[in-house]
């Protein structure tokens, strides 16, 4: 029994890399994500958990990081600054939108207010399951229908792609960048988000190399572009233990959970690709690719891979997340133990 989850991680990650290469050959949008997603679903619904998913996890989140952080150019800086008010605006946006779901959520599933109220707002699964845990709502509907959100996320991504008719941008190198200051930065977040990852810091496996990523930039010191070897493992790190949450025997087990999830989550894709995205591209210049991944209703580190994985604009997708996550981490605690108090509602 030991040597299964073992088992399962050393047949998972070949067959999750061979199905993202298929799928990447086979021209397949985010294909090696879109692979190695149902690669480690595969694996995980036939020899269970594998072992160490939270390693890969982070791996591929730091490689993730400094992905992000090699376009960051002084200019880059200053105009995430000037779009912060946008930011803001557009994760009250979503998170107005999801709270509107909260009440067809509550009555499709049959859950309580407070379970629902924590699942459909689009903040982190582990945050949100920790708070359902500590004010006694149900905490494996909480992770279920995270789990699936970011799973349709990802899935709608393709199709959003072409329905939108983008253009993919090319990517260019900093001038002036250097493999010293990549590899510099990738070491250095990486060891400062192990030593803060205890802290309860959001997402330090990912932000941490960017901050030193602003750091070396700030001095001077551009970052080549990650190598795409390094690239396609983040990939299919990030989609592997994505694939790996989507367990069938957790679906059959709450079936309306997953119907509420399913619905809950396509409505606020589509609004939010479809009603925010036009709102928020009228009020600023960011492309329309970007502003789509920024305001998708995921996981910081699926978008920034997803990003990566079609030349968008990554530190605006960042900016857009981390600002949504952040605020929604910070304020929905508040709201809802305020206006529903528990499970009781």
């Amino acid at each position: 029994m030991t040597a299964r989850p073992w088992l399962a991680l050393c047949a998972g990650l070949p067959l999750a890399g061979l199905i993202g290469w298929l799928f990447t050959i086979g021209q397949v949008p985010i294909g090696w994500i879109l692979g190695a997603m149902f690669g480690g679903a595969i694996v995980c619904n036939t020899l269970g958990p594998p072992a160490q998913s939270t390693n890969v996890r982070r791996i591929g989140q730091v490689l993730i990081g400094t992905a992000a952080a090699t376009i960051l150019t002084p200019d880059i800086l200053q105009y995430l600054l000037t779009l912060l008010p946008a930011m803001i605006a557009a994760a009250v946006l979503v998170n107005l939108s999801a709270a509107l779901l909260i009440w067809p959520f509550a009555k499709i599933t049959g859950v309580d207010r407070t379970t629902a109220a924590l699942s459909v707002l689009p903040a982190g699964m582990a945050e949100m399951a920790s708070l359902a845990q500590d004010i006694g709502a149900r905490t494996e509907v909480v992770v279920v229908v995270h789990s699936l959100r970011v799973v349709l996320v990802v899935l709608s991504v393709p199709i959003i792609l072409q329905l939108s008719a983008t253009t993919l941008p090319t990517i260019e190198i900093v001038e002036g960048a250097t493999y010293a200051a990549l590899f510099a930065c990738l070491g250095f977040g990486a060891a400062i988000a192990h030593g803060v990852s205890r802290l309860g810091i959001l997402n330090p496996w990912i932000l941490m190399p960017m901050v030193v990523g602003i750091v070396l930039v700030s001095f001077g010191f551009p970052l080549m572009t990650l190598p795409q070897p390094l690239m396609i493992i983040a990939q299919i790190g990030i989609g592997f233990t994505l694939g790996t949450r989507f367990r069938i025997s957790n679906l059959a087990h709450l079936p309306l959970v997953s119907l509420g999830a399913v619905v809950t989550g396509c409505a606020l894709i589509i609004l939010m690709t479809f009603a925010v995205v036009p709102v928020m591209a009228s009020f600023t210049d960011a492309d329309h690719l970007s502003l789509v991944l920024g305001l998708a209703p995921g996981g910081l580190g699926e978008m920034i891979a997803t990003s990566k994985a079609v030349g968008g604009a990554t530190t605006i997708v960042v900016g857009f997340q981390f600002i949504r996550s952040f605020l929604t981490n910070m304020l929905a605690p508040i709201i809802i133990v305020r206006l529903f108090g528990g499970p009781k509602h």
